[in-house]
């Protein structure tokens, strides 16, 4: 049966310091470190960006697919397909006090994607770290 998305829970890894070792900790939406994130993208997994186009557009993380949480319904059929089920799948958003990320996860985890992690510094900590952001299009999927 499928789950409501309020009724998913998210691990917190990022204080345990998981140290990239998902293995043993079964199906779920798990918070990630900065570091944990970098791993995921150079394991070449795929990323979806959270925020809404306008934002995507002025600069995302290097090969995230825009998967803008307010337009759902317009990304469902085009970037689900993209994705299987047993994938691990990285998320993000803005930073720390934007829960689009999570809401996300929540939704997608009730079609089945079960291996989510979430980058909760998002583009944030991401520029603060000094790492490379990609502008205009990208992967946009409609």
């Amino acid at each position: 049966p499928l789950r409501k998305p309020a009724d998913v829970s998210v691990i917190d890894l990022r204080a345990a310091g998981s140290g990239g070792d998902e293995a043993d900790l079964g199906d779920g939406i798990r918070y990630i470190s900065l570091s944990d994130f970098r791993a995921l993208l150079a394991a070449g997994d795929p990323v979806l960006d959270a925020r809404p186009a306008a934002e995507y557009r002025e600069g995302h993380i290097p090969g995230a697919i825009l998967f803008d949480y307010y337009e759902m319904g317009r990304y469902v059929p085009t970037v689900l397909p993209l994705l299987a089920p047993e994938d691990r799948i990285g998320l993000y958003c803005s930073g720390p006090l934007c829960d689009d990320a999570e809401r996300l996860a929540r939704h997608i985890y009730t079609f089945g994607y079960r291996h989510l992690f979430i980058f909760r510094g998002g583009i944030e900590e991401w520029t603060a770290a000094g790492l490379p952001l990609e502008s205009g299009e990208g992967r946009i999927r409609w």
